[in-house]
């Protein structure tokens, strides 16, 4: 889930094993409390499962009631809330999505999420390398990827090196 005031945005996955299937997304909600809501009615009172991986800032953000952050608001709703203290950077965002896609454990329903599909085939970037925002293809790539980084994270590389003291 990404927070955007009028532009709030989510992905909703089934996960077989260890395959992740995008079925649904919801784009354009107002804000935390109505994404609740359609959360709610469609999945929650149907019986399933909540897990939301949301945008890491929405801790510290308010949605309509000052008194609560958005992801307070999540925990409130009975949704369990998988979030790390600060989101990925979006490079390694990026990579886990695309790895997992190679690999064959993450799938887009282009019918049932045109928009999820759309955003991830035409997202650019700009010149200093960061997604462009001027197009609107970021929210729902930031949605659709919080949870594949969260749970497929890009492990990098660590070198060790020798450390010798002089005397």
């Amino acid at each position: 889930m990404d927070f955007n005031v009028q532009k709030m945005a989510a992905t909703v996955y089934v996960v077989r094993g260890d395959t992740w299937h995008a079925v649904a997304e919801l784009k354009d909600i107002l804000d935390t409390p109505d994404m609740i809501r359609v959360i709610k009615e469609r999945w929650q009172d149907a019986g399933h499962r909540i897990i939301v991986y949301p945008d890491a800032s929405g801790g510290s953000r308010k949605s309509v009631d000052a008194s609560s952050s958005d992801i307070a608001l999540l925990s409130q709703a009975r949704f369990e809330v998988r979030a790390k203290s600060k989101n990925p950077a979006v490079k390694d965002r990026v990579l886990a999505m695309n790895t997992a896609f190679s690999k064959g454990r993450l799938f887009v329903n282009d019918k049932a999420c045109p928009s999820t599909a759309r955003c991830l085939e035409q997202q650019s970037y700009d010149a200093n390398g960061e997604p462009d925002k001027s197009a609107g293809n970021d929210h729902q790539n930031d949605a659709s990827g919080y949870p594949i980084a969260f749970e497929m994270p890009i492990h990098k590389p660590v070198m060790a090196a020798p450390i010798r003291f002089g005397y």
